[in-house]
């Protein structure tokens, strides 16, 4: 009788659960570029971002925003540090100030660009306060990769990182 009981439940029609809320599950779980929850809008997979950024308040804000998306942070508070980190562990996007004492985010950045190591290819964003029309020429002559301005704004840093990650193949 147990046997029959317990053939009977494995058979009984399971309550579905909402499919918003598995589709949106599953396309997390998906984690790859291009994936899309239940209601259309992108998901972005678990990435390493390393924060390079001398102002605490800045640095505790990109942080803060970064890790509620789930995002695994490193921070560091001058371009040298940055050199250094990034010569022994992997980063999928570094967010870099450019005004920093002991080694400025264009130094930093040139370093990190001609060691032809770990993170050469990695995207690397300028967050700096200058805003004037030459300055993102700067930023990109110095190897970085493109130029967000302060006072960050929570939904362009996400599509700066959506922009340059999108083809990441790292799982």
């Amino acid at each position: 009788a147990a046997a029959a009981a317990a053939a009977a439940a494995s058979q009984a029609p399971t309550r579905p659960k909402s499919t918003a809320a598995s589709g949106a599950s599953q396309a997390k779980k998906a984690g790859a570029a291009g994936a899309v929850d239940a209601k259309g809008k992108p998901v972005q997979r678990k990435m390493r971002i390393l924060v390079v950024e001398d102002h605490w308040a800045n640095r505790k804000m990109l942080q803060s925003m970064l890790s509620q998306q789930g995002h695994e942070i490193d921070c560091v508070e001058n371009g040298l540090e940055a050199v250094n980190i990034t010569a022994h562990k992997f980063f999928d996007l570094v967010l870099m100030d450019c005004d920093m004492p002991v080694m400025d985010g264009w130094q930093s950045t040139a370093t990190i660009r001609e060691r032809k190591a770990l993170n050469e290819n990695t995207p690397i964003i300028a967050v700096t306060a200058n805003a004037m029309k030459g300055d993102r020429d700067k930023c990109i002559a110095a190897g970085m990769s493109d130029y967000i301005s302060k006072p960050v704004e929570r939904k362009r840093l996400f599509e700066i990182i959506a922009k340059w990650t999108a083809n990441s193949t790292r799982a």
